[in-house]
């Protein structure tokens, strides 16, 4: 009985959704807005039902975009390589 107890926690785990993300994978960072703009930000948390890990994290990976940066290795691997193959030519 009790393999059967084990074998069904381990069932109900593997179907728990994988996380996005490890806790040792996450960095904190402090930072202050004036009240201004950290009005406009908790406003558009509500009208967009998202968290504010989750509007920050948009921001930032848009703001590397804009300016030719990627947060992903293998994106950034790419970039780089035809960048390389742009200034080969």
């Amino acid at each position: 009985m009790g393999r059967a107890l084990a074998a069904m926690a381990k069932k109900r785990k593997s179907k728990a959704k994988p996380e996005k993300q490890k806790d040792d994978d996450l960095v904190g960072k402090r930072i202050q807005f004036d009240r201004a703009t950290w009005d406009a930000i908790d406003l558009l948390t509500r009208e967009q039902m998202k968290d504010l890990p989750e509007i920050t994290e948009e921001a930032f990976r848009d703001l590397l975009e804009k300016y030719g940066r990627s947060a992903d290795f293998r994106t950034a691997l790419k970039m780089s390589a035809r960048k390389a193959a742009k200034a080969d030519k």
